[in-house]
């Protein structure tokens, strides 16, 4: 039996209808998309900071979002996370995720967060599986 899925606009990152999500807006540009971020005090981790799941959960996003949008839907099948500096609460953040390579049943790309001053909170790599 083949899976269906189903964007309902819930999605906990990107769904417009989930009040308690990020509710990310990307805008996709060829293989990358961008976007902003505003974490607050719910997605703290220690006091001040932001937790490593939120950071995480936006480089997931940029990556297989991306390649859902591009390439038909997909899954994530893999990700690496390499963790650079803290995030403070309260602070914008830049997502950038890009398509590096293509294949028949995946799609491998990379995400990147930082702050505004360009400084790198997080990096990642990542594959997701093509669902048709």
């Amino acid at each position: 039996m083949k899976l269906q899925v189903v964007d309902d606009r819930r999605c906990f990152a990107c769904g417009m209808e989930n009040p308690d999500g990020l509710r990310i807006e990307w805008k996709v540009e060829g293989m990358t998309t961008c976007a902003e971020f505003t974490p607050d005090q719910k997605y703290q981790g220690w006091k001040g900071i932001v937790h490593g799941g939120i950071i995480a959960t936006l480089l997931d996003e940029a990556m297989t979002r991306l390649a859902w949008i591009v390439c038909g839907g997909a899954l994530t099948a893999e990700m690496v996370v390499r963790y650079v500096a803290p995030a403070p609460i309260g602070q914008r953040l830049l997502i950038r995720g890009e398509i590096v390579k293509e294949s028949r049943k995946l799609v491998e790309a990379k995400a990147i967060v930082t702050d505004v001053s360009g400084k790198i909170i997080a990096h990642s790599t990542g594959k997701a599986m093509k669902l048709s």
